[in-house]
């Protein structure tokens, strides 16, 4: 009996954080049905069949893409796949503390264009490197949003920071199928530890083609939102609290 209340506990928390992580997860809706996305991604892959990502640009987004860790080795590398926007020379890209939004570190100016190269670090200290120049910034710990500031408004990864509510941001996460070959570097595989990044540069979401910034970053991981796990908490225990009255 104990054992089989052990397994319904169990089955019952996994439901319940299904269902949290769908009810705060929303997919992007692209106005021209994904197709110039996913022509980029297309266009950066040589194998297994060239031209032909494996990456579905509707349904393989990945659901939690608001905030970020940098992964064990404690530095992120990214390159710039294509920007195609008017506001190319302006749009600035980079991170911001999630503990204070206002805290932001610019990786990629407006001069900096496909194929340019950062490599992001979190010091011991909390300092905040670009290509291993302390940036001056220190940031609460290695957890982190993405923003994309456009000289008039300031998006960010998080939705809800969002002045116009609208996402701006979609990612993708490597499948280690696809052989993809970027502006920059020689051909490779696209794994589990590298995201693409795909964002839209127009207030209210504009056109919603989401390939006005697209570039790729790897070791980090998506983290779940403080707000969720709470909400997971607050449903186990009173799960719990449930079942101890029942009991009595």
């Amino acid at each position: 009996m104990k054992q089989q209340s052990n397994t319904t506990l169990t089955a019952t928390i996994l439901i319940m954080a299904s269902l949290m992580i769908s009810a705060t997860a929303h997919a992007v809706v692209f106005t021209d049905a994904g197709a110039s996305l996913q022509k980029i991604l297309n266009d950066i892959t040589v194998a297994p069949a060239s031209k032909n990502s494996s990456i579905d640009v509707n349904t393989d987004q990945i659901k939690l893409d608001s905030q970020w860790r940098v992964a064990g080795s404690g530095g992120s590398y990214s390159q710039i796949i294509i920007e195609l926007s008017g506001n190319a020379g302006i749009n600035t890209l980079g991170i911001y503390d999630v503990t204070n939004p206002l805290n932001m570190v610019t990786l990629y100016a407006g001069v900096d264009s496909a194929g340019a190269q950062k490599l992001l670090t979190f010091a011991n200290d909390g300092s905040v490197l670009i290509n291993f120049a302390d940036t001056g910034v220190d940031f609460a710990g290695n957890a982190f949003g993405y923003f994309l500031n456009t000289g008039t408004h300031i998006f960010y990864s998080d939705t809800d920071l969002n002045a116009d509510a609208v996402d701006h941001m979609v990612a993708y996460q490597g499948q280690g199928v696809d052989v993809i070959d970027l502006p920059a570097t020689l051909p490779g595989a696209w794994v589990g530890n590298e995201y693409i990044m795909a964002w839209e540069d127009q207030f209210g979401g504009g056109d919603a083609n989401y390939s006005d910034l697209v570039l790729i970053i790897e070791s980090v991981y998506p983290m779940p939102e403080p707000s969720m796990l709470a909400l997971l908490g607050i449903g186990i225990v009173g799960f719990i609290g449930s079942r101890s009255k029942k009991r009595i």
